[in-house]
């Protein structure tokens, strides 16, 4: 009881009481403020403040799943628990406590709890509790048959070992048909967006509900997620900028890490990037003062704020730099050799990375006056540049390479 009014306290901050005066035993939420007497010498004054405190069946769906759930588990030692869905309803701060206390539970009394769920939030409190555990997903064909694969541990301690990772949203990727790993949160939002109002809606294979955006915190967490998703055959699909072709090993790396084969895709990329692969110009100071012009000369009378700055910093080092093309341009930059960089993006496309091949995710709305920063993705949504040529052909290619993208190397299958 006394476990059980700790758990009450600190997942619903109220105590519980054990009604054994009622014609039936009850649970009443709350306290009495009165040491409980002898059962042969009740007071009146205890009766009262007993029978006043409400009883647990009367408290919302919530408190009654919870507490009725971690009876048996605090009163009985099963070897074996099954759980159904225990998360049905409660809100996402209470799931993740009653995943960390069912994990506490497991291990303190050296049981194994087997359940299904389709939250994250009770996945993210089973991981608090530090207690041995295995994911297995479930996956429904259209024939009606179920195949199992199993999330590799490790996989998932690198997900809550990385401060990032802890608090995004992957885990969610495990309950969706697909996920589209982007560099930042913004670019997930816009795309995102641009997946909703994309018409006509019949058009898509997939709906726009079946398919997660996770923000990767840059091109370095790419091939990260991407195998942790695949381990458990997620379809992932990648969708870097397009100047992640400036780092070989970076776009090597991505490809291995969804699965493709980097040897077919590798003569088209070194003949693609062979007139971007030349010595950088030094920086002179003609480029300074063009810097200065284009970035202040429609600007005079503003204050000189973070976001001015940054802009003029990019413009800067875009000067005397043989890769600033491909994200001013996208592209439309390959001329040297433009039907092996059509070769390469189509076969990376396949492989399930789908460059941005605008250049970057600013590019889709190049008429904008707000070009870099927080204010752009509210001002791009407000312009409809979401619902733009470009953008729709960028998520189509993306909902396409996500049924299509290579199955891992039989890791966890």
């Amino acid at each position: 009881m006394n476990e059980l009014r700790r758990i009450s306290f600190e997942v619903f901050g109220k105590d519980m009481t054990l009604d054994r005066l009622s014609k039936q035993i009850n649970l009443r939420v709350g306290s009495t403020g009165i040491s409980a007497p002898a059962i042969d010498n009740i007071s009146e004054e205890y009766w009262k403040s007993l029978s006043g405190l409400p009883k647990l069946m009367d408290q919302g769906d919530g408190m009654k799943s919870l507490i009725g759930l971690l009876l048996p588990l605090l009163t009985s030692a099963y070897p074996i628990v099954f759980i159904d869905e225990p998360e049905a309803f409660l809100h996402p701060p209470q799931a993740m406590a009653l995943g960390r206390i069912l994990g506490e539970q497991a291990r303190e009394k050296e049981i194994q709890v087997v359940l299904a769920t389709h939250d994250r939030n009770l996945i993210s409190g089973l991981l608090q509790s530090e207690a041995d555990m295995s994911i297995v997903r479930l996956e429904r064909s259209q024939d009606d048959e179920t195949t199992a694969h199993q999330l590799n541990v490790g996989d998932l301690k690198e997900i809550w070992d990385d401060p990032v990772l802890r608090y995004s949203n992957v885990l969610d990727g495990l309950f969706h048909k697909a996920v589209i790993l982007a560099e930042a949160e913004r670019d997930c939002r816009f795309y995102s967006s641009a997946l909703a109002e994309f018409e006509p809606k019949g058009e898509l294979s997939m709906l726009p509900g079946d398919i997660l955006f996770v923000p990767s915190g840059g091109k370095d967490g790419l091939p990260r997620l991407a195998r942790i998703l695949k381990s458990v055959s997620v379809p992932v699909v990648a969708s870097p900028d397009l100047d992640i072709l400036n780092d070989r090993g970076k776009v090597r790396t991505l490809v291995e890490a969804m699965g493709g084969d980097w040897y077919r895709v590798r003569n088209d990329y070194d003949k693609a990037t062979s007139e971007f692969r030349q010595p950088r110009e030094a920086v002179e100071i003609s480029h300074v003062l063009a810097a200065l012009n284009g970035t202040f000369f429609s600007r005079q009378g503003e204050k000189f704020t973070a976001a001015v700055r940054q802009e003029f910093m990019i413009q800067l080092r875009s000067k005397g730099n043989p890769w600033a093309p491909l994200k001013e341009y996208g592209e439309l930059a390959f001329r040297g050799n433009p039907k092996a960089a059509q070769d390469m993006l189509n076969k990376l496309d396949s492989m399930g990375i789908v460059a941005v091949r605008v250049g970057e995710l600013e590019r889709f709305t190049p008429q904008l006056g707000v070009s870099k920063g927080p204010a752009w993705l509210p001002a791009a949504i407000a312009s409809n540049g979401h619902k733009s040529d470009a953008a729709r052909r960028h998520v189509a290619s993306l909902v396409a390479a996500s049924q299509v993208s290579p199955q891992p190397d039989g890791r966890g299958v």
